[in-house]
């Protein structure tokens, strides 16, 4: 019997009659078989027109081919910002076609919720349009297709969620985007630049999120800081920091605050700077809980200033002409300490400061400023300093220490109203107060004693 002659013939149920449409039929196979390599026709008509380009020699796939077929997958209207076209035979057999959007990602991209962007496909076979576990949810705003011929075709979806094999292509995809990311950056730094500005949120979701520290380590070589030896507007990689690091310096060091100017006049920066010590300035929020979570880059550990003021080793007790006395020193402390009670966990002297009067320091500043953030209006005001036990530091070369000093002798009320504005003030510039409003009392109170004999 010749081929031509085969003739098969399917019998639908009556609830199943809608696969008897011809719009139904033409759909399936274009989802399911549109890139077989055997011709389909319905009705006599080919109805499998597109091509493979996953398949086709990188060299040979156009521009207009890839932005054709960026949108046929994507469903969207804009052109691809970059292509990895690729194929690999080791560890595993795959051809892989993956677009970054040039669109910026929309509110529903941004949500964890939002739908994977890969297909799977197996000999030009697709397996499942949206295959949510072939890269990690950070990197769901790719679209792309991935074909290996490693997977079988009768994958069910309880496999295709805990395979072996897919768990390896995952990785192996993963890292394969991370280095053609850091490809990018190095030797296309505008597009780059326009990329992270756009898709920054990813990379940084990915850091927190992520239960590898290798993997960790590799998207935080693509994040951008503004560091303090560069000018303003001028950005570094975590490597790029690394390689102008002093000579000694084991930690990575980073300060967070809303801008440049800020920043640079921070209390918590003054003796980094002055030792010329880089640091990576963050802008924004959810900036120091990123390298927070990253802890270490290149076996060197990701510290804030804030930490190191605090954990720094300890300080020799310096008195010049310029500094309170040794034992004015103690008496201010122990005063201070009975004036703010339990608001202050620790009280003490530094020579750290210089321009500054006084700063506040906890153990983890951005874990602080987060459970501030987000919980502190579910605790009273005792509580909060209950779990954050902070540590109130006076410069005692500072004016207002000094006199602060002489006033618990002469006014002792107004000494009272200067020590727990100058708490405040810390607290503020720290970031632990959800609202400032909150000392406005206290300074009309203060400006009135301050006031009163004029």
């Amino acid at each position: 019997m010749c081929s031509s002659d085969l003739k098969i013939v399917l019998s639908l149920k009556k609830e199943d009659a809608e696969f008897a449409d011809e719009t139904t039929v033409r759909d399936i196979v274009k989802k399911y078989s549109n890139f077989v390599g055997t011709d389909v026709s319905l009705n006599g008509e080919k109805i499998n027109t597109l091509q493979p380009v996953w398949l086709m020699d990188p060299k040979e796939v156009s521009p207009d081919l890839h932005d054709d077929f960026y949108r046929y997958i994507s469903g969207g209207f804009d052109k691809p910002r970059f292509t990895l076209h690729y194929r690999t035979d080791a560890p595993m057999d795959i051809r892989a076609l993956l677009y970054v959007p040039e669109s910026r990602p929309g509110m529903f991209e941004t949500a964890r919720e939002g739908e994977a962007g890969v297909a799977l496909y197996c000999r030009k076979v697709m397996i499942k349009s949206r295959a949510d576990n072939l890269l990690p949810k950070w990197l769901r705003f790719v679209k792309g297709v991935v074909d290996s011929e490693d997977i079988p075709l009768n994958l069910s979806r309880e496999l295709l969620q805990d395979s072996s094999l897919i768990r390896k292509l995952r990785q192996v995809l993963t890292n394969r985007m991370l280095r053609y990311l850091q490809e990018r950056m190095r030797k296309e730094r505008k597009s780059y630049m326009e990329f992270y500005k756009d898709y920054s949120f990813f990379l940084k979701e990915g850091i927190v999120t992520s239960n590898d520290q290798y993997e960790k380590e590799e998207i935080s070589r693509l994040l951008r800081f503004e560091c303090s030896s560069l000018p303003a507007g001028e950005t570094v990689s975590l490597p790029e920091y690394c390689d102008k690091m002093k000579a000694g310096q084991r930690d990575i060091f980073y300060l967070s605050a809303p801008s440049r100017q800020l920043a640079e006049t921070s209390p918590y920066f003054e003796s980094l700077k002055k030792s010329e010590t880089e640091v990576l300035f963050c802008y924004e929020p959810y900036d120091e809980l990123v390298l927070m979570q990253l802890q270490q880059f290149d076996k060197k550990t990701v510290t804030s200033v804030e930490k190191e003021m605090r954990a720094g080793p300890a300080e020799e007790t310096v008195v010049t002409d310029q500094t309170l006395e040794l034992k004015e020193q103690t008496e201010l402390t122990d005063w201070v300490k009975g004036t703010l009670g339990q608001k202050a966990a620790k009280i003490k002297t530094t020579s750290k400061l210089e321009n500054h009067p006084c700063v506040v320091t906890v153990e983890e500043m951005a874990a602080a400023r987060h459970f501030i953030k987000t919980q502190g209006a579910n605790f009273s005001e005792e509580q909060r300093f209950t779990i954050l036990q902070p540590q109130f530091e006076m410069n005692p070369a500072h004016p207002i220490i000094k006199k602060l000093s002489e006033l618990r002798e002469t006014n002792p009320q107004l000494a009272i109203l200067v020590t727990e504005q100058l708490f405040a003030n810390a607290m503020v510039s720290a970031g632990l107060v959800d609202d400032p409003r909150t000392m406005l009392k206290s300074m009309n109170d203060l400006l009135e004693q301050a006031l009163d004999k004029h």
